[in-house]
């Protein structure tokens, strides 16, 4: 009776903790805590933990076996040593999944320190490839370079009759655009940027050219600051897990005091703008609108 009661104990203490693993999983609370990389993993895991606490519960138990050399003694069906278990595996991840707020608060953000530089994030180094003179050059052919030369050149329909007209057509976009034409744009017709995306900027004038005299749309959580009409706008970036995650924050600069909730999404729509502070250029972001907004799909940068 005692090795059925130790069974059965431990199996539930497994079959706990894969409930536990699949909850997160499928209510989607797994995507504030974890990389998408490794998401389904936890679905495996969780899977794993049930079979196995099933199979254990469901077990028969064995008899003691004594002969004359040995007598085997199942010192492991011990109802302390199951309730222990139970106690220090399963009972506080399932306090942690009741009160857990899935979120990070004020405090907790203060205590990781704001990223205002991409360049302290961790991240892999491109390692420069030596090109010796032995290198075989690849002919621009074997690459269809002559293919792309063709599918760029301009259709028919696209030139105009008149190289010296003022009308230009609508479909091609003129010179003056560039690669500002591929920026994201929200349903507002904004361009629709990340915390990230302005902070790169800092480190590369091609991305601030494209940012600046631009009405831009960031989403992000508001940490209030010193004064009313100034707050930063923070998204946590992970690498792994939210055990490394860290606070990326842009400053933003607002014309009237905004009355959002501490740590709550905000749409902030404002410019952009880069002024140089020492050695290094910094972003400030300046506010024409902050308006409550849900939160994105995904609530972690990666």
């Amino acid at each position: 009776m005692r090795a059925k009661v130790c069974n059965l104990l431990n199996g539930i203490t497994l079959i706990g903790l894969g409930v536990v693993l699949l909850d997160f999983f499928f209510t989607g609370r797994l995507d504030r805590y974890l990389h998408p990389q490794f998401r389904p993993w936890t679905l495996v895991g969780g899977i794993i933990f049930c079979v196995v606490g099933i199979i254990y519960a469901a077990a028969k138990t064995t008899a003691q076996c004594c002969n004359e050399r040995e007598c085997v003694h199942q010192n492991a069906n011990s109802p302390a040593r199951s309730v222990i278990a139970f106690a220090v595996l399963f009972a506080p991840l399932a306090a942690g999944v009741a009160l857990s707020k899935d979120s990070y608060d004020q405090h907790a953000v203060l205590n990781r320190g704001f990223v205002e530089d991409m360049s302290k994030l961790p991240g892999r180094t491109a390692v420069p490839i030596a090109k010796t003179t032995n290198d075989p050059v690849i002919p621009p052919q074997a690459l269809g370079a002559d293919k792309d030369e063709r599918a760029s050149e301009p259709l028919p329909q696209e030139t105009t009759p008149n190289s010296g007209s003022d009308q230009a057509n609508p479909a091609v976009p003129s010179p003056d655009e560039g690669s500002s034409q591929y920026l994201p744009k929200a349903a507002d017709g904004n361009v629709a940027l990340e915390v990230t995306d302005l902070l790169y900027a800092e480190s590369e004038d091609s991305l601030r050219k494209m940012f600046s005299d631009r009405t831009i749309e960031v989403v992000g959580q508001y940490l209030p600051g010193s004064d009313p009409n100034q707050f930063k706008l923070v998204r946590m970036f992970i690498v792994c897990c939210a055990a490394d995650a860290r606070p990326l924050a842009v400053p933003v600069e607002s014309s009237a005091p905004t009355s959002a909730t501490e740590m709550g999404w905000v749409k902030v729509i404002g410019k952009a703008i880069y002024p140089k502070n020492g050695d290094r250029v910094h972003v400030l972001f300046r506010a024409d609108t902050v308006e409550s907004t849900d939160p994105p799909a995904e609530a972690m940068l990666y």
